[in-house]
């Protein structure tokens, strides 16, 4: 099964959008949450070299706000 890891500031949004692409999306699990993108996104890029996870830097939104690092299997 693969994995994904994201970051995101809609978690539910971003749930959505990845129902639509992953039929088979499941496990989907909030794994941490930040106030800041920087933060988020080196724990996404750790998290998802650990598991072996696909992930691409990014995410929108402001640099301070709560981000949350997702992980789903698929």
């Amino acid at each position: 099964m693969a994995c994904r890891i994201g970051i995101t500031t809609n978690p539910k949004g971003r749930r959505q959008y990845w129902e639509q692409r992953h039929s088979t999306l499941s496990n989907w699990t909030i794994l941490k949450t930040f106030t800041n993108k920087a933060d988020a996104q080196r724990y996404e890029t750790a998290e998802a070299k650990r598991r072996g996870c696909v992930a691409h830097p990014g995410g929108d939104g402001a640099e301070i706000d709560t981000w949350s690092v997702y992980y789903f299997t698929y």
